[in-house]
């Protein structure tokens, strides 16, 4: 009986969490800027909920890089078994069908096509054209809002893939921003498009973070897109 309890309490957390952030995204429908950049920006930023790993409950963002496809995390949906998004819109399934956890990348899919995308591109950090100011979508204070990011500078981020089974070297950026926790996933978007995918920030230095290169670091996932799922990709682990 206990155990039932447990299990009823879990979902009504899970399902209070979704519509949570359905409710909060749902009301910037009616706050939108003027800014015709700043609208598509705000309309194409999600949040990404996934559930799963002893019914634990991920969180972070997500930005439809295509009308279907969604650019985030891979660390976000580790072990997941159900997904879902929330966009000005509502709430929405998606599914799994990239997966990179060397370089924490995942494109996870929905089947209503989305008006509003960020399509990605490269970007080459030269120090002649350094800084670079570019915008991510984030949620604060129960709305979706542009926050600057100041990218400073390539780097090779040396760490551990979301599993932390191997020491992994990964393409990207060191960045100068207000990045809080939930924020994984978000894209960098510089011109209009998208150029790199907030990873962490600095646990020292206030306003230092990080994110992946997804042009650099997309090959995987972009040959999965093209062949499907591959089965040496663990979904399952946490």
């Amino acid at each position: 009986m206990a155990t039932n309890i447990r299990h009823h309490l879990m979902r009504l957390v899970v399902v209070c969490t979704v519509l949570f952030s359905a409710v909060t995204l749902l009301g910037v429908a009616a706050r939108l800027p003027d800014d015709d950049d700043a609208s598509s920006l705000i309309e194409a930023t999600a949040v990404v909920s996934a559930t799963g790993c002893r019914n634990t409950i991920g969180q972070g963002i997500g930005t439809f890089i295509s009308p279907t496809l969604i650019l985030t995390s891979a660390h976000t949906l580790a072990g997941a078994s159900d997904i879902t998004v929330s966009t000005y819109l509502g709430v929405a399934p998606a599914t799994i069908v990239a997966f990179d956890p060397t370089n924490d990348l995942a494109i996870v899919e929905v089947n209503e096509p989305h008006r509003s995308v960020v399509p990605l591109a490269a970007l080459s950090l030269q120090s002649s054209s350094l800084p670079i100011t570019g915008t991510i979508g984030v949620v604060r204070d129960e709305n979706v809002i542009r926050l600057p990011i100041t990218l400073r500078r390539s780097v090779k981020i040396t760490t551990e893939d979301i599993y932390l089974d191997n020491d992994v070297i990964r393409p990207g950026f060191e960045l100068e921003g207000d990045i809080i926790r939930g924020d994984s996933g978000a894209v960098i978007v510089v011109d209009g498009k998208g150029v790199g995918v907030i990873w962490s920030r600095s646990r020292t230095s206030a306003a230092r973070a990080w994110a992946i290169d997804p042009i650099a670091g997309g090959d995987l996932i972009e040959a999965q897109q093209l062949s499907g799922m591959t089965d040496d990709v663990d979904l399952t682990r946490c």
